[in-house]
């Protein structure tokens, strides 16, 4: 038989009473007069961690315990502790009379833990000593909360936590597994004390930094910035930390990339006559780790290091940079409207105090092929020039950013979309056309006519004809209006002739003058339209499908602006090119089509005019016809063949707005004209006959209405159908043999 032995250790200074269990209790210290609870002021959180440390118990709960049934002052002693004392009695203290009694703690129960399978002991799987044996730690119902990895790694002497992963074993094995526990609301900072014997393939793995965290933050990556000195965490003064040290602290935290760093008073938890050793960063901002980074230490008092120490917060991604569109005239920070012909600039900046390796823009985000620029920063900020502002400028941009020492991560972008407007601050007026006439310029919300000066040539007027997209300059002159002067705007030019926009490459000023500016510029004549009609639908403005066989017109027409003129229609295919010429009648001319058949290719109209002296035309858009051979007549004569051929002969049905249906034979107009036009749309000939077949009951057919004069190639080219009841249908016999339909 082995002997065995149990030892047992007692406090002589500090006990718990009034408690369920070891670690919970209102706490009491021996003085001269006996045991006396402890004053209530200066007992913390920071004296309630060394009192469950000297008890050998976990961290303690949030909640205060209300062990004590005694309130009334008392002698005894206020303690001032820093939370890293091995016993009370090693905290400052003083005797206070008249001292309220602190409320009762409660502690976490002893449990071991430790992390194996790490780079070291701050890292691993995470294991629990329960019952003397270890075994992994399983979340099979999600107990765990991150502030029991926090008390983990606090427990371990570790610094923050950095992250808690959920790890798959190969098979299951003994663990011990979280019990709910761990979901009490009430103790929400409580280390997860209860397990249970199970079996899992599931455990946790835990990261601690090994010798720096961040405390007393709302969250996780944010706090007082604290580092592992010997045994105890030192706070780093913040008058020797620079924004690199901050961004390795983020890295190796694994909190991403700094916001902010700045100092706070601390001298509420310092004692005046100790010496707080700090140590100085020199950080590259590439290293892995703080302590990476060559350091000097700082043997400081208060004094020496100041009252102020070192807090800071890290974030995922670096924040939005700033995005602002320059014009010559305007500065928009939201909602950029630009004009067309108006050179613009995209800034780019941020304020950051790291880095910048470089500012990224992109255009057309979202698209599959968005086109990217970068620029190296210079002072936090990156320009962008663009030239004349065009349609093609007009949609999404996006400005974002990387550090140096993390080039792969971009920081979260800033958007916003440009819109690219007419400029109307131009116009010819008093002439035949808006592309001829006397110059005006709008300036400060004011038309005024431009006065002609020696500086005024056939550039700037070029620059005009491009901005009201009238093409080239043809002429420009000088207009004596009368001898008195009136209000005008003087022009002071700097154009080359090739910019969009006049007040791009000029100024105005106020000016009274005589004499004003004429312009005449190339496309005097508007723009002419191209119009489709047919009795079948099209599939949009300049894209048309059409049937063989119908026939179609095309309208070439123009805004009244001069009398005269001829339209031509011009024609491409992929073998041929012909035109057609008429003369314009009330601005339009009409070309018409009997049959499609060799009508596919590309159409535009030509308006030709002869005024000012010169030959003008302009031309309209393009307009694409495609030709098919869809058949919307069949007969059925009831047999199926392998051929897939068609009858000459059978009732006849009509497919109308992709419906086939039966040809109601009650149509009055129906006759053997009407039959033939059939027959010939089916290449099957001429009609023989063409009856009536009743019907048992109504059934839904077409009921034909006509505008046929018999000589069209198909049937509802001249025609159109309504939806009926009826108990007849019509039959068409023609002289032709079974083929495919529209073939002879």
């Amino acid at each position: 038989m082995t002997a065995s032995s149990l030892e047992v250790i007692c406090s002589e200074s500090v006990r718990l009473v009034g408690g369920s269990r070891v670690c919970s209790g209102s706490v009491e210290v021996k003085s001269d007069q006996g045991w006396a609870p402890v004053c209530e002021d200066g007992f913390d959180s920071e004296a309630e961690k060394v009192v469950c440390r000297e008890f050998g118990c976990g961290p303690p709960v949030l909640i205060r315990w209300s062990f004590v049934r005694e309130v009334k002052p008392v002698l005894s002693k206020k303690f001032q502790c820093k939370g890293n004392e091995s016993r009370l009695q090693d905290c400052a203290s003083s005797t206070r009379n008249n001292c309220k009694p602190a409320s009762g703690i409660s502690c976490t129960n002893p449990h071991d833990v430790r992390l194996v399978g790490g780079e070291s002991l701050c890292a691993g799987t995470l294991e629990g000593k329960h019952d003397g044996e270890w075994r992994p730690l399983s979340d099979l119902r999600y107990f765990w909360k991150p502030q029991h990895s926090a008390e983990v790694c606090e427990q371990l002497g570790c610094g923050s936590v950095i992250s808690t992963v959920e790890h798959h074993l190969q098979k299951s094995q003994h663990v011990w597994e979280l019990s709910s526990d761990c979901h009490d609301s009430r103790i929400d900072s409580s280390f997860c004390k209860s397990w249970h014997a199970s079996g899992s393939t599931i455990s946790m793995t835990v990261t601690c930094a090994e010798t720096v965290r961040l405390v007393g933050g709302p969250k996780r990556c944010s706090g007082r910035l604290e580092v592992k000195s010997g045994p105890s965490w030192a706070s780093v003064c913040e008058s020797s930390f620079t924004p690199e040290d901050a961004q390795v602290t983020c890295s190796e935290l694994g909190c991403g990339f700094l916001l902010e760093f700045y100092s706070r008073d601390y001298s509420n938890l310092l004692q005046n006559t100790e010496h707080t050793p700090s140590p100085v960063f020199n950080c590259g901002g590439k290293e892995k780790h703080l302590l990476d980074c060559s350091t000097d230490t700082l043997n400081a008092t208060e004094q020496e290091c100041g009252m102020w120490r070192t807090y800071m917060t890290c974030i995922e991604r670096p924040v939005k940079p700033f995005i602002t569109i320059y014009t010559p005239q305007h500065v928009f920070d939201e909602d950029p409207q630009l004009f067309k012909g108006q050179r613009f600039a995209i800034s780019c900046s941020t304020s950051t105090v790291l880095k910048i390796l470089s500012i990224r823009l992109k255009f057309r985000v979202g698209s599959d092929h968005p086109t990217e620029w970068t620029q190296p920063a210079v002072d936090g900020t990156a320009r962008f020039f663009f030239p004349a502002a065009e349609d093609a400028h007009r949609g999404t941009y996006q400005c974002d950013y990387n550090y140096d020492f993390n080039s792969d991560v971009f920081s979260e972008p800033k958007t916003l979309y440009l819109t690219v407007k007419e400029l109307h601050d131009v116009r010819l007026v008093d002439g035949f056309s808006r592309c001829a006439g006397r110059l005006e310029v709008k300036h400060q919300k004011e038309w005024r006519p431009v006065s002609y000066r020696h500086s005024w040539s056939l550039k700037e007027a070029a620059v005009v004809c491009s901005q009201l997209s009238c093409g080239s300059a043809v002429s420009t002159s000088k207009v004596d209006n009368s001898t008195e002067f009136l209000p005008a705007w003087r022009f002071y030019s700097d154009c080359d002739g090739s910019e969009h926009a006049l007040m791009d490459c000029g100024t105005v000023m106020e000016w009274s003058s005589s004499s004003t500016v004429e312009v005449v510029c190339a496309d005097i004549l508007l723009q002419p339209n191209i119009t489709f009609y047919s009795v079948l639908p099209k599939s949009d403005d300049q894209e048309v499908q059409l049937i063989i066989g119908y026939s179609f017109t095309i309208n070439c027409s123009t805004q009244p602006q001069y009398p005269g003129g001829h339209f031509s229609l011009i024609f491409n295919s992929l073998n041929q090119t012909h035109s057609q010429t008429q003369p314009a009648v009330n601005h339009s001319a009409l070309f018409t089509f009997t049959a499609a058949e060799e009508s596919q290719g590309n159409y535009s109209c030509v308006y030709h005019n002869f005024i000012f002296n010169h030959n003008y035309s302009s031309q309209s858009q393009s307009l694409s016809i495609t030709v098919t051979d869809f058949i919307d007549v069949m007969l059925d004569d009831g047999v199926i063949r392998e051929d897939y051929s068609s009858p000459c002969a059978g009732k006849l049905l009509v497919n109308y707005k992709g419906e086939l249906r039966l040809l109601s034979a009650e149509s009055t107009v129906w006759d053997l004209k009407h039959a033939s036009m059939v027959c010939r749309q089916l290449g099957c000939g001429a009609a023989v006959s063409t009856k009536s077949v009743n019907l048992l009951n109504k059934e839904i057919m077409w009921r034909f209405f006509s505008d046929c004069d018999g000589s069209e190639s198909a049937l509802m080219d001249c025609g159109a159908a309504k939806q009926w009841l009826s108990s007849s249908y019509v039959e068409v016999a023609c002289t032709g043999q079974q083929g495919t339909p529209g073939k002879k």
